[in-house]
């Protein structure tokens, strides 16, 4: 629960950041923020159930970084409203792994699966 609801608070602050910071990435509406949490938030919370305990930490952070790019840019083109190129893609995708690299490595040093038990 822990690690979803770092998610819940850390992706819109993410896209909410790049939003002020990069020309590349402009969403219109809140709403934009929220349909790519609710889609983002509960994929990590399963990658990370599917993924800690089998992989490393690099690859970890890898599947991540591929993931968050591929549907903040996929999720760009669908949503009304949301401009966002390739290079601002992938600047949010930093800026969610760089997040993400912080619960993975809170969840391994706590000797934790996953942070659901």
């Amino acid at each position: 629960m822990q690690s979803l609801m770092i998610k819940i608070l850390g992706i819109p602050l993410a896209l909410v950041l790049a939003n002020f910071l990069f020309k590349s990435v402009d969403f219109e509406f809140v709403q934009h923020f929220i349909w790519i949490t609710v889609i983002l938030a509960p994929l990590g919370v399963l990658l990370e159930y599917i993924m800690v305990p089998r992989i490393s930490y690099g690859k970890q952070l890898t599947v991540d970084f591929a993931t968050s790019f591929v549907l903040v840019y996929l999720l760009g083109l669908v949503l009304p409203g949301v401009t966002i190129s390739l290079w601002g893609s992938l600047l949010v995708a930093v800026l969610i792994t760089c997040m993400e690299a912080m619960v993975h490595k809170h969840l391994i040093s706590d000797h934790m699966d996953h942070s659901y038990r």
